[in-house]
């Protein structure tokens, strides 16, 4: 009997340490997460202080350009963003 709890005592141990080794894989992945959500939280914040001024500068570009050549501006900045977005995904 004796044996057969030194082996479940033993096994204890092994499934501890396999444990504690997770939660460390865990505690990486998660500060991971949490760099890449601050990056995307920081952006954010960016892109919401900039939007009434990017408003008012395609409002500014409508009026000066005029809209339908500021309409072929933006197709081919459409076309030049979807080449660089495949080209971006082809890359990594």
């Amino acid at each position: 009997m004796s044996t057969r709890v030194e082996r479940l005592a033993v096994r204890r141990r092994l499934l501890q340490a396999e444990c504690a080794v997770q939660r460390g894989e865990i505690g990486g992945i998660q500060s991971d997460l949490e760099a890449g959500a601050a990056r995307a939280d920081h952006v954010i914040a960016v892109a919401r202080r900039l939007t009434p001024l990017l408003l008012a500068a395609g409002v500014a570009a409508a009026v000066l350009i005029g809209p339908a050549r500021l309409l072929g501006v933006a197709r081919q900045g459409l076309a030049l963003g979807l080449v660089a977005s495949r080209a971006s995904r082809l890359l990594r």
